[in-house]
């Protein structure tokens, strides 16, 4: 039955890609006299832990950052400490019809003071906490210079901030209820309420605003002059990462991420903001995994007893098949592996979830990490469950309860075997810029449930 359904599904995307794949070649020969169907279970490989690379989180030609970041620090034992701050960077809003900066009235005005000035920052409630704290004991200290925004970036930047505070409070709690941003005497309109976070500047912070030329307000270099950026990081342990998204998917908080300047208009006498949006946001993601179990995986040498998977920049694994003799002159039905999720004393993963789906992925000739070629040619494996379901790499359980993963490189195994790729390919949690789960896995050398590859093929005379 499960042949059938194999088959059925090679049809199903051949018919999609429209293209010959070796995955596809070995069916209509099954029935023929000269087709010799084989199976090898034992396929010698190594299983080695090694650093993943960093995120890019800004691409200067596209103009493009990630969506959404995580924030808080978690230490455990097992897998060391996770510090994921961020460098926030304000623009001024420009009219949309003709391109000028929209000064706030506040500027220049001595009657005029501004009240409070607050960061907000969407919370993503789909991704939820990764982790069960609650609150996030934080300081936001004030970068030196502006940023380049004409460079790429990735989550390994470290740029210099001011060593004086900008916050007022020294930590916010998560919530993933809508609560109020405005009221509606300022909005004119029904109160707006969102999932969010908010960190209001100090004092001191409001003194010098109110003090400040009203030139500063006349463009961004201006503008960045004064406030060229924040870094928002955690302080302590918050015991779980929450994600923020100042871009969210559905576009609509995004008028609400920024910092808002709240003053008395003192014509009418009424509450209003004036608000700087967001002109870039770089993650920055500190990993010290010193005298934990994963950090004994990351030194140099195989690790084929336990290897482990980590997101976000964290781990990944390599997985080196050392012996192809035996699959000389075939075609590969189909390739898939089985790792067995590890029990760790210390590693809660009801409290820590190991990832959703784990893929993976080659390094080509320059150097850079790809899907592999079953993942490129049938895209993105969370916009259908069949292809979810052909390329494995979801988390499953067998009859006595225990989590394994089925990941598939039947096509890109063919390429392997011909020599075109090379024999290593890397384990990696995804997505890799938004999934911060990490576990471990049983290697091909485990005494119990050891990971395992099973190559179906149809051999050529």
């Amino acid at each position: 039955m499960k042949r059938i359904l194999f088959f059925t599904l090679c049809a199903l995307f051949l018919a999609f890609t429209s293209c010959t794949e070796p995955i596809t070649v070995g069916s209509d020969l099954l029935a023929g006299e000269q087709a010799d169907l084989g199976q090898v279970s034992d396929l010698p490989f190594t299983t080695t832990v090694v650093r993943e690379d960093s995120i890019l989180s800004f691409d200067a030609s596209a103009n493009a950052g990630l969506a959404s970041f995580t924030f808080g620090q978690v230490t455990n034992d097992v897998f060391g400490q996770l510090k994921h701050g961020a460098y926030i960077i304000p623009s001024l809003p420009r009219n949309s019809a003709t391109g000028l900066v929209n000064q706030p009235l506040f500027a220049g005005n001595d009657l005029v003071n501004v009240d409070s000035v607050v960061l907000f920052l969407p919370i993503d409630t789909s991704a939820g906490l990764y982790g069960n704290g609650q609150t996030f004991p934080i300081r936001m200290g004030q970068l030196v210079d502006p940023v380049d925004q004409n460079l790429d970036y990735s989550s390994n930047l470290d740029l210099f901030a001011d060593f004086n505070d900008l916050n007022r409070d020294q930590a916010f709690t998560a919530n993933f209820n809508a609560t109020l941003l405005y009221d509606t005497i300022i909005s004119s309109g029904d109160s707006v309420l969102f999932p969010h976070i908010r960190v209001a500047f100090d004092d001191q912070f409001l003194d010098r605003l109110n003090m400040a030329d009203a030139g500063i307000f006349e463009n961004d270099t201006t503008f960045w002059q004064f406030l060229a950026g924040m870094y928002l990081e955690p302080t302590d342990e918050s015991g779980s990462l929450i994600t923020l998204q100042p871009q969210p998917n559905n576009g609509g908080q995004s008028a609400f991420a920024g910092i808002f300047y709240f003053y008395t208009d003192t014509i009418d006498m009424e509450p209003t903001f004036y608000r700087t949006p967001l002109s870039l946001w770089l993650p920055s993601y500190e990993q010290d995994y010193t005298g934990t179990a994963f950090g004994d995986l990351d030194a140099p040498g195989e690790d084929n007893e336990t290897f482990a998977v980590a997101g976000q920049a964290g781990f990944m694994t390599a997985i080196t098949f050392t012996d192809l003799s035996a699959l000389q002159n075939v075609v590969i039905n189909e390739a898939q592996f089985t790792f067995y999720r590890e029990d760790v004393e210390g590693l809660d993963y009801l409290e820590f979830p190991s990832p959703n789906f784990i893929a993976m992925y080659y390094r080509n000739d320059d150097g850079l990490l790809l899907p592999i070629e079953d993942r490129q040619r049938l895209g993105n494996p969370n916009s259908n469950a069949a292809i979810l379901q052909f390329l494995g790499g979801n988390p499953l359980e067998d009859d006595d309860g225990n989590t394994f993963y089925a990941p598939r490189l039947s096509v890109h195994m063919q390429r392997i075997v011909d020599g075109e790729l090379p024999p290593t390919i890397y384990l990696r949690v995804i997505p890799v810029d938004r999934d911060p789960s990490r576990m471990a896995l049983a290697g091909p050398q485990a005494a119990v449930r050891p990971a395992s590859v099973l190559v179906t093929f149809t051999r050529l005379d």
